[in-house]
């Protein structure tokens, strides 16, 4: 922001940075929001689907469960493992084949079922059965026995089968059968055999390819050693699933399967069976929708941003245009042009600037037309200061001519022998220097009398003796000061009103204590203006 730019360029820059930043936040907090929901919504959508085709399988194996109690508590067939050293082998076979013929009929999962008896020997079968082999052969004979008559699903058995429908998938089961009732001599809960069947299960599970639906989810079924049962992939079938991801801590998380990241949602079948259902939906396919929610937020935005930038611009030249105006009337202010029209921008803060430029320009027009008639009225004080001081040249200049000329009449009439003219040529030269002596306008009583001394002596000349005068003065009021010329002017007025009017003897006397008044008087208001200059 140091770097140098215009108004226009600084606004848009930052309304757009502003802009930017802001939409990017939302982005960010946009995806993280939107992701979540995706995911959510995929778990909750495949959560159901898990759900639901538990209760599928659940409800199958128990029709199973149900088929097989039909089986081994058939009292034929339990007469039949009661009693199976007495009656004739092959009644004895047809009785147990037509048990489970009769029972098995409605269950088309089944593959074929085998009866032990509790020696271990084969009796009947739904279909071809290895006869010459006995139970205790079996790899699960020792499972078997070691149970209570629940049924045991042998995983290790779990293998692909081909029959005249084609190839599928194929487990088997063992299950004891015990005597339902001591009515044939056996006592009630006394092991009679086993049964021993293998289940479709491709009938069983169902699986459909297109189960996945629109998210692209992948169901399968897997046995608790990870062989998998079952599921959308048929090729998958017998194959194993990494066991180690069936975890507490995997489940609802990404996990990586092959090339890519799927989203893990498994479920147990039920409590009996060592069974798991598993939902995985590729990484790709849970943000589908995401991303073309982000697609759109994206087009949008770029619209937007573009609708933004020229709006911007356009607001950005409204700002800038009345600045612009008001640097054009600086321009023509330091010009010297003061006459500033009104300008009106819309903007307040703008307007306000351009009234107290304008206020400005008119003050400051005022203000040099001023300075300039003070600059005028200074060249004349001083054309006239100058003037003041040849004058003042000239003053100097005629007392010394004058000065000059008495003291030549002075030595002239000392030549002549008149010394009359002498005194009288000297006193007025003393009285025109106290006179005419600049350096103040104050001077003590005593000098302001002695002026007046040699102002009379001259007038005493003039009248041929017929002036006649005496000064009475106290020493207090000598050094009192006075204005120059105040004593000299009253005596003028005194001689020449006194002397015209006829006064006898020609003689005026000033009171002396009128006088003394005066001088006091004149003293105190002399010394306040003296302490008022220091």
């Amino acid at each position: 922001m140091k770097k140098e730019m215009t108004l226009k360029a600084r606004f848009i820059l930052t309304s757009y940075c502003s802009v930017v930043i802001s939409i990017m936040l939302i982005g960010i907090a946009s995806y993280c929001l939107l992701g979540s929901m995706s995911k959510k919504f995929v778990l909750q959508t495949s959560e159901e689907a898990v759900r639901q085709k538990n209760e599928d399988i659940q409800t199958k194996l128990d029709g199973i469960e149900v088929t097989l109690r039909d089986i081994i508590y058939n009292s034929e067939l339990q007469q039949t493992l009661t009693d199976y050293q007495g009656a004739d082998p092959y009644s004895r076979r047809m009785a147990v084949n037509n048990s489970i013929a009769r029972a098995s009929n409605s269950l088309y999962m089944l593959d074929n079922i085998a009866v032990f008896t509790k020696s271990g020997q084969m009796i009947g079968s739904m279909y071809e059965f290895n006869g010459t082999k006995k139970a205790e052969d079996y790899s699960w004979y020792d499972k078997m026995k070691a149970s209570n008559g629940e049924t045991i699903w042998l995983d290790q058995t779990i293998r692909r089968s081909k029959d005249n429908y084609g190839s599928h998938m194929e487990i088997s089961a063992v299950k004891k059968i015990r005597a339902l009732s001591g009515k044939y001599g056996a006592r009630m809960g006394e092991e009679l055999g086993c049964v021993y069947f293998s289940v479709n299960l491709d009938a069983l599970l169902k699986f459909e390819q297109d189960y996945g639906g629109n998210e692209e989810r992948q169901m399968l079924v897997t046995a608790g050693n990870g062989m998998i049962l079952g599921g959308t992939e048929i090729d998958k079938n017998g194959t194993e699933f990494p066991v180690e991801l069936l975890t507490k801590t995997r489940n609802h998380t990404y996990v990586r399967c092959g090339q890519e990241k799927e989203l893990l949602i498994y479920d147990p079948v039920g409590q009996n069976i060592d069974w798991y259902t598993i939902c995985l939906v590729p990484r790709r396919a849970v943000l589908k929708n995401f991303y073309l929610a982000i697609m759109v937020c994206f087009t949008l935005s770029v619209f937007l941003l573009v609708a933004l930038f020229l709006f911007s611009i356009y607001n950005a030249e409204l700002i800038s245009r009345p600045v612009r105006r008001l640097e054009e009337q600086c321009k023509l202010v330091a010009n010297g042009t003061f006459d500033i029209g009104e300008e009106r921008s819309g903007i307040r803060e703008i307007d306000g600037l351009f009234v107290h430029f304008r206020e400005m320009a008119g003050q400051l027009d005022h203000l040099i037309h001023k300075v300039y008639e003070t600059r005028i009225e200074e060249q004349n004080l001083i054309a006239e200061s100058r003037e003041a001081q040849l004058q003042a040249l000239q003053m100097q200049i005629n007392p010394h001519f004058l000065y000059n000329t008495l003291d030549s009449i002075n030595w002239m009439a000392l030549m002549a022998g008149a010394d009359e003219v002498s005194k009288m040529v000297l006193a007025l030269g003393h009285l025109f220097r106290s006179n005419m002596n600049t350096s103040g306008i104050y001077t003590k009583v005593s000098d302001a009398v002695e002026n007046v001394k040699l102002y009379m002596y001259l007038q005493q000349v003039r009248f041929e003796g017929g002036l006649a005068y005496q000064v009475e003065m106290e020493e207090e009021v000598q050094n009192a000061m006075i204005l120059k010329n105040l004593i000299q002017p009253l005596v003028e007025n005194s001689i020449k009103h006194g002397m015209q009017t006829g006064h006898a003897g020609g003689r005026s006397i000033f009171p002396s204590k009128k006088w003394k008044s005066i001088c006091r008087w004149r003293s105190v208001i002399m010394e306040k203006e003296l302490k008022k200059q220091n």
